[in-house]
């Protein structure tokens, strides 16, 4: 790890990485308690067309600048503005809304960013991610959006908690459920946006679903699982960003095996704790 900071590019890697797994870590179980994943996939796939469409407005290189995010931002939201129009009042269903738009939105992207450089040498970067590539302007605008999303989830924890456990109590109690869907569907647009940079558009759903399936396996309250989502993330960029340079390989996929290999043991150790309970004297059948 010493490495890291013997050199500009390595440790402003290591900081955004660090960043997006708060980010991540903090949204990931939200998204899968309140079965968010699949939305959050087609986001990502989404900020393609925002992304490409800002490159395409601006005339300016593959490396998207400060204006290139917000017109990326705006396309994302416009995006998930529409799956929700589609998918309310029983128009469709929302895994088709989804389904329907971003794809619709990605193949907007393909076209323009090979109608502006005539060539798909340049998306490995938009599809992977390029982490060592990361400047000064993602670092600062990956620290602000963890800022946000830290604030967000302390200020409003009680009514997050109400909501992803049963929604038809918070209403009752008063709790603004509709307010609470819109401001984590436009975290994690944002948090798709910049974090394709790092690990790709491809890769990110990874770190936003994994590590809140792993707090949800092993833990049994709110904060229990918020706490190991948010460690796994960040032991998971860290161990993938020291992997990837010992081995070097790329850092956005050793990322996320390492945090799938986490997934499958907290997958199996949860079926190993529920076989014990199971296998009781009075029960002794049910033992596999």
């Amino acid at each position: 790890m010493e490495t890291f900071f013997r050199y500009g590019f390595l440790e402003r890697a290591l900081i955004a990485g660090l960043l997006m797994s708060i980010t991540c870590g903090l949204l990931s179980p939200f998204i899968v308690l309140r079965r968010l994943s699949f939305s959050a996939d087609g986001l990502a796939h989404a900020s393609l067309g925002g992304l490409a469409l800002g490159i395409f407005i601006l005339n300016s290189g593959t490396t998207p600048t400060l204006a290139g995010y917000g017109i990326s931002f705006l396309f994302t939201c416009g995006v998930a503005a529409g799956i929700a129009y589609l998918s309310s009042g029983n128009r469709l269903q929302s895994d088709t809304a989804v389904g329907a738009c971003y794809v619709a939105a990605f193949s907007l992207g393909i076209l323009l960013l090979t109608a502006r450089h005539r060539s798909f040498n340049n998306l490995e970067d938009f599809f992977f991610g390029s982490l060592l590539a990361v400047n000064s302007l993602e670092c600062w605008l990956l620290g602000g959006l963890s800022l946000v999303t830290i604030l967000f989830c302390f200020r409003y924890w009680r009514w997050l908690g109400q909501w992803t456990f049963d929604e038809e109590l918070a209403r009752a109690s008063a709790v603004k459920t509709n307010w609470l869907r819109y401001t984590l569907i436009l975290l994690i647009a944002a948090t798709v946006i910049l974090s394709a940079k790092v690990v790709g558009i491809v890769l990110v759903t990874a770190l936003l679903i994994l590590p809140g399936a792993i707090g949800t396996l092993s833990g049994r309250s709110l904060p229990v699982i918020v706490t190991l989502s948010l460690v796994t993330a960040m032991v998971s960029v860290m161990l993938g960003m020291a992997g990837s340079n010992a081995a070097d390989v790329p850092p956005g996929p050793a990322i996320v095996l390492i945090v799938f290999s986490f997934f499958l043991f907290a997958f199996s150790l949860r079926r190993w704790r529920d076989g014990r309970i199971l296998c009781t004297p009075k029960r002794p059948w049910e033992c596999s």
